[in-house]
């Protein structure tokens, strides 16, 4: 399930107007001309379309490496006719800029869509030049999405610039006309406010039914259009000029989105959104003999959710995932039945596909919408269809309520130890539903606990290390997946250069062992490796010593590049990591015990040191508390990660 957008969201949306990716846009005049070439087709902007001009009088960029600037980005939207118009004017200000932004690429689909080229131009000084040679328009049809598994159809236009150089400004404006019918005549679109770098002007205009509502949603932002009204349509438009860049910080969480935007929609509540929703997943055949006969097979099951189990780990690894996204394929699922037979779907095919099966189990479920990029940033959004890109389940079995993603695998142990990421809210497509429905994060937690057992020899002496990994939750089936899709070979390798950072010449002595619990979702891997010097000496009749490392645990306190924040800080949540370090000496040890405990409202971390005779046991607990901080807790937070660090190994010497 893939939305493409009109702006640079992170999340994806349709459109009634179109789903072309968003190139940078402006117009001016132009006489017709002519005929359709390879499904493209050249002549003037519609008579509704007003273009806008480009004013070189922007400043200078503030970003003196900037490879170009945008002086005008342009996008005018006729709803009664399915018409988007773009229109943009880039100025080339490197060599670099002239190699990155000589192709214009313009996406769109030809199931439903038309795309027509108005004008390309070349502007030097106070003259233009023509570059829109027909001849040079190529149509490709490149599936983009093909590394994510989708087939969408979409074609790409694209023209290579002739004699483009720096200070020039590219001009270009193109209009796409028509609707995926799935749409429903719906409308959502995004108003964009701001870029990463400022630019001379973004302009959006909307020509709407006047008996219709349109509803514009502000994101961190109080831009209002200015509006016309006439006898038949209203006219909205935004125009920001110049348009603020804006400052961009690593680690932001996953909802937290910095753009300052405005959303439109014509949805007037979440329950409409689920009606629209409803019809799209709507089982119109009866099931074939084979699906039937599939789950008969799974009603001679103990119980509910042993069938819920059992059809959830078919869809999950007997079905690929794969989408074919074309036409209406890009929101309506296949018939289950068809995604049976075929053995592949993508989300919304294989979470009807599921849901379809418990029904017929007698198991009440549900399809349900989520957005995947942003999470539960989206409770801030106006009702609308674009608020989704991913599809799981809600399934009622014996009393309880699980949310199960039938596109993950390698999940086992009962359904309460399924993981789910942290999605936030959901809509589920039931009669019921209003609203957006919170899901909450509470199955499947991960946590990970390596014990390192140090057999140390004398300074002239090899050692030994054993190191036993057991993974629950979420980090269970990472491994589970990781050790069935790759060579044992690779593994192996990568994990002995880890080690050899930390303790040269150390070899892999045996193979790696694995255990996997799939009644209890745990996966065990035992290591074993040779230290053939795990001593050193620093200099001349200097004591040799040896120090142990806690590397997994050190990355857990790595700093943010943005450490004075405007925005909240990420944190990676959940997660939970022990490590254990039980060394065995040579001599006994010369220290005592220690324990040391830090924490904030993102995490707790907890070191303890047990020392006996020849034994030291080192124990590192971590345990993220939350997915955020605010950026008033980010200082104090960094100072507590670096008192952390100076807490990862230990450090003895021999008599």
């Amino acid at each position: 399930m893939k939305h493409s957008v009109i702006h640079s969201r992170r999340a994806g949306g349709l459109s009634r107007i179109g789903e072309a990716s968003c190139v940078c846009i402006l117009a001016m005049a132009l006489s017709a001309m002519g005929a359709d070439v390879s499904g493209v087709k050249y002549g003037p902007p519609g008579s509704w379309v007003k273009p806008q001009f480009f004013s070189q009088s922007f400043g200078e960029p503030s970003d003196s490496s900037a490879d170009e600037r945008v002086l005008l980005q342009e996008q005018q939207y006729n709803a009664a006719q399915n018409e988007m118009f773009f229109h943009s004017d880039r100025q080339i200000l490197t060599t670099a800029g002239e190699q990155n932004g000589s192709t214009i690429t313009v996406d769109f689909n030809p199931a439903y869509q038309t795309l027509t080229f108005h004008w390309v131009r070349l502007w030097r000084g106070p003259q233009h030049l023509d570059r829109l040679d027909t001849n040079k328009v190529e149509v490709l049809q490149q599936e983009k999405d093909l590394d994510q598994l989708l087939l969408n159809g979409e074609q790409s236009a694209v023209l290579v610039l002739d004699d483009v150089r720096v200070g020039d400004v590219i001009d270009y404006a193109y209009s796409i006309t028509g609707e995926n019918p799935v749409s429903a005549g719906h409308f959502s679109a995004v108003v964009p406010v701001e870029m990463e770098e400022p630019a001379g002007r973004l302009l959006t205009r909307v020509l709407w039914p006047r008996l219709k509502p349109l509803y514009a949603k502000p994101h961190d932002c109080a831009v209002r259009p200015v509006t016309v009204v006439g006898q038949e349509t209203v006219e909205y438009t935004w125009d920001i000029e110049p348009a603020p860049g804006i400052t961009l910080e690593d680690s932001l969480p996953n909802w937290c989105d910095p753009e300052q935007w405005v959303q439109l929609s014509d949805f007037s509540s979440w329950a409409e959104v689920n009606q629209w929703a409803m019809a799209l997943f709507q089982v119109q055949s009866p099931f074939s003999a084979d699906l039937a006969r599939k789950i008969a097979e799974w009603k001679q099951l103990e119980d509910p959710e042993q069938e819920t189990l059992a059809a959830l780990r078919f869809v999950q690894e007997d079905v690929r995932y794969f989408g074919i996204e074309m036409g209406t394929s890009a929101e309506r699922p296949t018939d289950p039945s068809t995604v049976f037979a075929r053995r592949f779907g993508d989300c919304k095919d294989k979470s009807l596909l599921f849901v379809s099966i418990l029904r017929a189990l007698g198991i009440e479920a549900w399809p349900v919408l989520v957005n995947a990029t942003f999470e539960r940033g989206i409770a801030d959004w106006a009702p609308s269809a674009a608020a989704f890109d991913h599809c799981i389940a809600e399934v009622q079995c014996n009393g309880l309520v699980y949310w199960l993603d039938p596109t993950m695998n390698y999940q086992r142990g009962p359904l309460a130890a399924h993981y789910l990421p942290p999605y936030g809210y959901g809509l589920v497509i039931a009669p019921r539903t209003t609203g957006l429905t919170p899901i909450p994060q509470n199955t499947g937690l991960p946590m990970t606990t390596t014990t390192e057992y140090f057999q140390i020899g004398r300074t002239s002496e090899p050692s030994e290390l054993k190191v036993v990994t057991v993974a629950e939750g979420r980090d269970a089936d990472i491994f589970r997946e990781l050790f069935a899709t790759t060579k044992l070979g690779d593994i192996q390798s990568v994990d002995a250069h880890f080690y050899s950072e930390f303790y040269p010449g150390i070899k892999m002595s045996a193979p790696i062992v694995t255990q996997d619990d799939e009644e209890q979702d745990t996966f065990q891997i035992t290591e074993f490796y040779t230290i053939d010097k795990i001593w050193t000496q620093s200099g001349s009749g200097k004591k040799f010593e040896c120090s142990f490392y806690a590397p997994t645990m050190d990355a857990l306190f790595r700093k943010p590049v943005n450490t004075d924040r405007k925005y909240p800080l990420g944190i990676d949540f959940p997660r939970h990591q022990i490590l254990r370090t039980d060394v065995t000496l040579p001599d006994n040890v010369s220290f005592g015990d220690a324990t040391k405990t830090i924490s904030d409202a993102a995490f707790t971390f907890r070191k303890d040191r047990r020392c006996g005779g020849r034994r030291m046991v080192l124990k590192y607990e971590y345990e993220s508390l939350s997915d955020s901080l605010s950026p008033d807790e980010v200082a104090d937070h960094l100072q507590k990660l670096d008192e952390c660090s100076q807490l990862l190994g230990e450090t003895v010497y021999s008599r």
